[in-house]
């Protein structure tokens, strides 16, 4: 069983938005794998990195799909788009610098955002878009 289970509550509607949230589900499976298996720093590291890099493409990808859609909830999302952006990078830097390590407390922080970023903010999106005939 993984640390976090795609399916179905977790669909927004939008397939190239729901591939890039279930690509970050397993990102974050993998990156938990790494941290139970007691992976070198090096590759937890990698594995961070490359997940906040996606989550940065991936609130692009929404964020440019609210502005040709005129999505009213535009403001909202990308409020929380950079405040989140703004905790992972902080994270990545004092997990680089040596003051952080990737704990359970951090996996299930991400674990809770993922989560209620897909089945929350995200779900208002979904309709909207498909209104607009984007699926």
């Amino acid at each position: 069983m993984s640390f976090l289970e795609w399916n179905d509550d977790h669909k927004v509607g939008v397939k190239e938005v729901d591939e890039q949230h279930q690509k970050l589900f397993d990102m974050l499976n993998d990156l938990h794998q790494a941290a139970v298996n007691g992976s070198e720093q090096s590759v937890l590291a990698a594995i961070l990195d490359e997940m906040i890099d996606y989550t940065v493409y991936h609130f692009k990808t929404e964020e440019d799909l609210y502005i040709k859609y005129n999505f009213p909830g535009y403001e909202n999302h990308k409020k929380v788009h950079d405040a989140l952006t703004g905790q992972a990078v902080e994270l990545q830097q004092q997990f680089r610098d040596g003051s952080a390590t990737i704990s359970f407390d951090l996996l299930d922080f991400l674990h809770g955002w993922l989560v209620d970023h897909t089945t929350g903010l995200d779900k208002e999106m979904g309709p909207f878009l498909n209104e607009k005939g984007v699926y």
